[in-house]
């Protein structure tokens, strides 16, 4: 499972400061095959560790969901650790 690209990453303003919600369509590959699906992430800044990543995929994907999520999250942390997202 990988994940080949995000498309229209958008961030939601959260009356958090701590929490940042994002929402993007996800381009996934695996077994030779592509699919497209919603997501919906949120990134929860600790006190201490790293951030907490949790996922929601929007649409049905024809793959198992666990992963497909920890694709997703392993992504989202390296984008976040990288500061690629807005």
């Amino acid at each position: 499972m990988k994940v080949v690209e995000l498309r229209d990453l958008s961030r939601r303003e959260a009356p958090i400061h701590y929490l940042r919600e994002y929402t993007a369509v996800a381009v996934l590959e695996a077994f030779g095959s592509k699919s497209e699906t919603g997501v919906a992430f949120t990134v929860e800044q600790k006190p201490l560790g790293p951030p907490d990543i949790s996922v929601r995929v929007l649409d049905p994907v024809d793959w198992p969901i666990l992963p497909v999520s920890k694709a997703l999250r392993d992504h989202f942390a390296d984008m976040d650790k990288r500061g690629l997202l807005p």
